[in-house]
């Protein structure tokens, strides 16, 4: 069982700035809260969208009920090309500006949208232990996850992270989340394995309760997780995943969220359509 250390760092949103705190904070763990980041009229938005999304207009979608659960677990991404509510958000909310600064970065452009929805008793809904960037056809560091509460989370069902691990440089492989047992489709074999986590007495594991309209920026390297959610409501979040200076395109195995065969290895993926730039607009 995972043991939990620490908070993760929060912060004012409107304390966001160069050379703040939490910037230094980000760039020490590898994840930072900005608390009420997100106001309403942007989570309505957001809400409308999710009612578009679900009714197909996500092309890209996947709903999961578990047999022995309530609740079903549904995901979608990449659908802000067909779900205006997504791309207003995405274009013209006060997110991008706060990503470019904690990012550090002079540019700022889009790689995906990811809808995940937890309903109430899904507790089989489990995230595993893992990286982001394990995933993704990328070179580079300057690529983030900036996760937006839709609802009140508890300590009970949020994620989890282990403090610092983005920093080693190591790019471990791939898990596969509906049977963390059996190999990932496009796992790199070359990539060493997911450490025991939960076994290592050393392990920081941080975590935070969340209110909607609260933003989790972290690493596409640092190591999360997620329990299922066994409570009586739904728990869900809206992560919209940037890329920075310097991260170019790798002809690597991927999921097609993430390749675009217009692009090369060693390509700015914002040479791509499917990969707008944000920043400088």
């Amino acid at each position: 069982m995972t043991h939990i250390s620490a908070d993760v760092q929060s912060f004012d949103a409107a304390e966001v700035k160069p050379e703040s705190a939490a910037i230094a904070a980000f760039e020490q763990d590898g994840v930072i809260c900005l608390r009420q980041a997100i106001g309403p009229h942007w989570l309505s938005l957001i809400e409308e969208g999710i009612e578009a999304a679900l009714s197909g207009a996500s092309t890209d979608l996947d709903v999961v009920k578990a047999a022995q659960d309530k609740g079903r677990f549904t995901v979608s991404s990449q659908a802000w090309q067909k779900v205006d509510q997504f791309r207003r958000f995405i274009f013209e909310s006060p997110l991008a500006d706060m990503s470019q600064c904690i990012l550090q970065s002079q540019t700022l452009t889009l790689f995906y949208d990811f809808l995940l929805i937890k309903e109430a008793g899904s507790g089989s809904a489990a995230t595993p232990w893992h990286q982001d960037h394990s995933y993704y056809p990328l070179q580079g560091d300057k690529v983030i996850n900036c996760w937006t509460a839709l609802d009140p989370i508890p300590v009970e069902t949020a994620l989890r992270f282990w403090k610092g691990s983005h920093s080693s440089g190591i790019v471990h492989r791939a898990v596969n989340f509906e049977n963390p047992s059996k190999p990932y489709r496009h796992a790199r074999p070359e990539h060493p394995a997911v450490p025991e986590i939960d076994a290592d007495p050393e392990a920081e594991i941080l975590t935070t309760a969340m209110d909607a309209g609260d933003l989790l920026i972290f690493s596409s390297r640092v190591f999360h997780a997620a329990p299922g959610n066994r409570l009586d409501r739904r728990r869900a979040g809206f992560s919209i995943n940037w890329v920075g200076d310097g991260v170019t395109y790798e002809d690597a195995p991927a999921l097609a969220t993430y390749r675009d065969t217009r692009l090369s290895t060693g390509d700015l993926i914002s040479n791509s359509p499917k990969f707008p730039r944000v920043r400088p607009a």
